[in-house]
């Protein structure tokens, strides 16, 4: 008799154990899935933002494209996932007759938090950046961005996501003199400016 109900008490427990077990391995891969569901992604984007060379101007927007390999695994928990991107930048500006091109590197970790969504998952991102400016009037010049911002990664398959986002960034360079024959000896003093970095694009996993 005593048999039969520890065994009935086994039987009931058992799909509940396995229902429990589902929910919470479910509940992380997904969130994976979301940052990409291999170690490493390849993510390519078309990117925009601005520049400002002088005090008094204005800001010149541009476009161009961020290649970045993304490490997908940093570190996991019951709150999401944290990943980081590492990755170049390449912006070309133009104002009248005057071009500039913004080149770089950068570092971008990103946090996705667990959502109970199948394929939509929120993040947000953080963003440091060294910089370089060359144009067709002065010199080139080093500088240093950084800000914080957030986005939306769609799931496609396994394999594939589609990104975007944006960010707010902190931005200077150092100063610029003239080298062109209109402006020779005229001198750009960059300010530190707060400007944007909007994106999007494709995610490709590698690895298994």
């Amino acid at each position: 008799m005593h048999i039969s109900r520890a065994r009935h008490s086994l039987a009931s427990i058992r799909p509940l154990t396995a229902l429990v077990g589902a929910l919470a391995l479910g509940t992380v891969p997904m969130t994976v899935q979301a940052q990409g569901a291999q170690p490493f992604g390849l993510q390519i984007s078309l990117l925009s933002t601005s520049i400002q060379i002088d005090a008094g101007g204005s800001a010149s927007g541009g476009f161009g494209i961020e290649p970045q390999l993304r490490f997908n695994r940093l570190l996991r928990s019951e709150k999401g996932v944290l990943s980081l991107g590492v990755g170049g930048q390449w912006t070309s500006h133009t104002s009248g007759n005057d071009e500039i091109t913004i080149t770089g590197g950068f570092v971008e970790p990103r946090f996705v938090p667990v959502l109970p969504y199948e394929r939509v998952f929120p993040y947000l991102s953080g963003r440091v950046a060294v910089l370089n400016q060359s144009s067709n009037f002065g010199s080139s010049s080093s500088g240093i961005a950084y800000g914080a911002g957030g986005g939306i990664a769609y799931v496609l398959n396994a394999r594939v996501n589609v990104d975007a986002g944006v960010a707010l960034v902190r931005q200077q360079f150092g100063d610029i003199n003239g080298t062109r024959a209109d402006v020779a000896g005229r001198v750009w003093r960059s300010p530190t400016m707060t400007t944007y970095a909007a994106k999007v694009g494709v995610s490709i996993g590698l690895g298994q």
